[in-house]
């Protein structure tokens, strides 16, 4: 049981991660390197798409990652991982999603802030790390 868990926890978490890397790594830069015309619907229908999807996918990796704690307890890296999720979490909504919120809401090459956009991304580089490191707590959990 345990084990299950313990693989579908890192499914989810892996899974988040990859996409966030994704996301950080090719679909960001690709994107900003469109003119204002195109860049504002692929940024603004990004932003719009993946802000709907996003919560539910960060909600699940914690909950996994508290199942993982809860059955396997003592189990500090798991339990350090889901405090780091916690935090992500909580700047996620305070400091991302406004920006997210308003990156969503171009219609039209005037409404273009590359500023805001690129502020955006350095703090979703920072988030993906932290990710990084949280999966990488469940994982040494995992194997140990």
């Amino acid at each position: 049981m345990t084990e299950n868990i313990e693989v579908v926890a890192l499914v989810i978490a892996g899974s988040l991660v990859g996409v966030e890397f994704a996301v950080a790594a090719f679909l960001n830069p690709l994107v900003g390197r469109l003119p204002d015309a195109a860049f504002v619907p692929a940024r603004a229908d990004g932003s719009r798409v993946l802000g709907r999807v996003m919560p539910f996918w960060y909600a699940a990796t914690l909950v996994a990652l508290i199942a993982v704690a809860m059955v396997g307890w003592p189990a500090w890296p798991v339990a350090v991982a889901a405090a780091l999720m916690v935090l992500v979490i909580a700047a996620t909504v305070i400091v991302m999603v406004p920006i997210n919120n308003r990156i969503g809401s171009w219609s039209q090459p005037a409404d273009v802030d590359r500023g805001l956009s690129r502020r955006w991304d350095r703090l979703h580089w920072v988030r993906v790390g932290v990710l990084v490191v949280v999966y990488a707590l469940l994982a040494v959990y995992a194997v140990a």
